[in-house]
């Protein structure tokens, strides 16, 4: 007679991904769309503005755990944008991004307690792992 299975573990808690709510703050908006598509596909809840200004709008209006901020952008540069998300939002995690090779703003982004730097292009796979590793 078969007996019917039925699991006597149930998965880790460490093993669950955290979902987040994300704001994705890039002038580029294709890049910005396609990496909000990929990290709504993974569970997170994400809104992609194209500019500073907009982004220091949109965050009056709604609550964000993580912000992933493009360094260079023609309205407001990144670390202008991070300098306010801080006095603002305090908790908010920010990640800043690059394609270029600006170490003077890098190190201005660090200074302003940015959470990471990434570098464009990148894989997806190490920006999920990092998420999984922001309460």
């Amino acid at each position: 007679m078969a007996e019917d299975y039925a699991p006597t573990e149930s998965v880790s808690p460490s093993l669950k991904m955290k979902k987040h709510r994300i704001i994705i703050i890039d002038d580029n908006r294709d890049f910005a769309d396609i990496f909000s598509d990929v990290l709504k596909a993974n569970g997170h809840s994400t809104k992609s503005c194209y500019g500073g200004k907009e982004a220091l709008d949109l965050v009056e209006k709604d609550t964000y755990d993580i912000a992933f901020i493009d360094i260079m952008m023609p309205d407001m540069n990144g670390v202008e944008v991070l300098k306010e998300l801080k006095v603002r939002f305090p908790d908010t995690v920010v990640i800043m991004m690059t394609g270029y090779s600006v170490d003077e703003m890098i190190h201005k982004a660090m200074k302003e307690k940015a959470s990471d730097i990434i570098y464009k292009p990148f894989e997806i796979e190490k920006v999920l792992s990092l998420l999984d590793t922001i309460e």
